[in-house]
């Protein structure tokens, strides 16, 4: 039976994308090609917010697509929080929205909450990273309980994130999507070394080793610095890139005049020219400590550049040890910087890794494709909820069947 208000049209799928704000993130950047990218005559997107800032946001906004925010306070009781959520789930009932999508970090967790309160039909959570910011406590037992009862699917974007959710949350493996990792690589693919760039950033003559995150504890960026004072005491034509910007930067820039690399180090800030950067670069640096299937290392390899890479979360389904990157322990500087070296030392080598990498995003790694297993997910189950199907998955409450599930891939 129908339930009481809700659409049994095949019109356009209504959905809405629930994500914090909109900073120049792994996460925020695949929402906007998402949304840049989402079949219109099938669904009609819509964005809520936490807070409406970023730097991604007028791209959204030119992409003609509605954004709503719906503020909350410091704790889920506080008036701010209650109203925020309250206005979130009238928004959702009357406008009778099909799907709702929740995308990041606290909104994966009320969100789901707010979603079956209003009544929408199809509710899903999203896991791009592993959830290093757990640290035990209310919210791990929330996340546990919102991914196993409340959602009709978890869309994942690497295998890392799918074991995660199995043997530390429980959540039946046949809930979980992966999706996929994509970048759009027309936009990387083929990057230039661009000479006046170059020579505006004093790096003419140079090799140059770049990192390109947030500048955040997770990013391991003071790991990268290390490495950067090991490579310089070897040879001193090298400088470091450090590509963004976050809550550390002081921190890391007090770092590199204590380690007295300063001097080789350039501090860019957040850029809107990645590929051209990216085109500078003789070695491609990821230092974090906990990943997902960071988009920036997909962008490096389709710009064609050798990876040195930790090997942490979902880095080695993308990142080939050997072949188009070299993979060390997370928090190994001297590891870090050994493998810069040799790459630095064997040009041969490095460009036989690009190559390999630039074939190998060109092979796996289109956001196009990513896209499309998103929109038959949330078409297949928008259909099962209009055809009045039951949800595809009951969470099971033995844990040796749960071990046993094996997980699905959309088709």
């Amino acid at each position: 039976m129908a339930r009481p208000g809700r659409r049994q049209d095949a019109g356009p799928i209504k959905v809405v994308f629930w994500a914090g704000s909109f900073e120049r993130a792994g996460t925020q950047r695949f929402l906007v090609e998402l949304l840049s990218r989402i079949d219109r005559t099938r669904f009609e997107p819509t964005v809520f917010s936490l807070r409406e800032c970023g730097e991604l946001l007028p791209r959204i906004r030119r992409a003609g697509i509605a954004v709503h925010e719906f503020r909350t306070g410091r704790g889920v009781l506080r008036p701010a929080t209650l109203r925020g959520l309250g206005g979130a789930a009238l928004y959702l009932r009357r406008e009778r929205v099909d799907v709702l999508s929740c995308l990041l970090g606290i909104t994966t967790l009320f969100g789901p909450m707010v979603g079956r309160l209003a009544g929408v039909p199809v509710v899903v959570n999203n896991q791009r990273n592993l959830t290093y910011w757990f640290k035990g406590g209310m919210r791990e037992v929330v996340y546990r309980h919102v991914n196993r009862r409340l959602v009709d699917a978890v869309l994942v974007n690497s295998e890392a994130a799918r074991d995660e959710l199995v043997g530390r949350f429980g959540v039946p493996s046949p809930r979980i999507v992966i999706t996929g990792v994509g970048i759009d690589l027309e936009r990387f693919s083929g990057s230039e070394r661009d000479e006046s760039l170059a020579r505006e950033l004093g790096l003419t003559g140079q090799r140059v080793v770049g990192i390109v995150a947030k500048l955040s504890a997770v990013k391991g960026h003071e790991h990268f610095l290390r490495a950067a004072r090991e490579v310089l005491s070897a040879r001193s034509d090298v400088r470091f890139l450090i590509v963004g910007d976050g809550p550390r930067r002081a921190e890391l820039e007090r770092m590199a005049a204590d380690l007295e690399i300063a001097d080789a180090t350039l501090f860019l800030g957040a850029r809107d020219d990645v590929p051209a950067l990216l085109g500078l670069m003789d070695v491609f640096v990821l230092s974090s400590l906990s990943e997902g299937a960071p988009n920036v290392v997909m962008e490096a390899m389709a710009a064609g550049l050798p990876v040195v890479a930790t090997r942490v979360g979902g880095v080695p389904e993308i990142v080939a040890d050997g072949s188009t990157g070299v993979l060390v322990e997370p928090g190994d500087a001297r590891a870090l910087a050994a493998a810069v070296l040799e790459l630095l030392e064997d040009q041969a080598l490095a460009v036989l890794m690009g190559r390999s990498a630039a074939s190998l995003a060109r092979e796996r790694f289109d956001i196009n494709a990513v896209v499309r297993t998103v929109e038959q997910t949330l078409s297949g189950l928008v259909a099962d909820a209009r055809a009045g199907r039951p949800r595809r998955v009951r969470p099971s409450a033995n844990p040796a069947r749960r071990k046993a599930e094996g997980g699905w891939k959309a088709g």
